[in-house]
């Protein structure tokens, strides 16, 4: 009788625990889409659930790179062994919104190679059938690894 009750509880502990990556930003927001997107590329290497979170013709870009490993080195120009990614909520403008599309400013800190590697990327979102998706990253033009 007592194992009929066990059971489910240790199944929902197991599901509860499931380690998601925390985000500074509201569920649903554009900021939470772009975390999510760089989640998916570098810290889950899931190729399908970033094009899931992208416009179908970015989706077709990453895909023509073949893996995650080239979108991460060649359209993202960023390598990471482990990586953090937060809004940028310094300085000015979170995110410039108007109506349907958005800029979100995301800063990526991890280690690659032995040293610490900082980038900045603006990412740009627009609302398709009411959810939000990655248009198209932008390379901070100030960046080290801009080249």
């Amino acid at each position: 009788m007592k194992l009929r009750w066990i059971l489910p509880l240790l199944l929902l502990l197991v599901a509860c625990s499931e380690s998601t990556p925390k985000v500074n930003a509201q569920w649903g927001t554009p900021e939470y889409i772009a975390t999510q997107f760089f989640h998916a590329l570098y810290n889950d290497k899931d190729l399908e659930k970033a094009k899931q979170l992208s416009t179908e013709d970015y989706a077709a870009l990453m895909e023509s790179y073949g893996s995650v490993r080239q979108v991460n080195r060649t359209l993202m120009n960023m390598s990471f062994d482990s990586v953090e990614v937060r809004v940028n909520r310094s300085g000015g403008n979170l995110r410039e919104q108007y109506e349907n599309e958005a800029q979100i400013a995301i800063l990526l800190t991890g280690p690659y190679d032995g040293k610490q590697v900082d980038e900045l990327r603006v990412v740009e979102v627009i609302k398709h059938n009411n959810r939000w998706q990655v248009k198209s990253v932008q390379v901070d033009k100030f960046s080290s690894s801009a080249r």
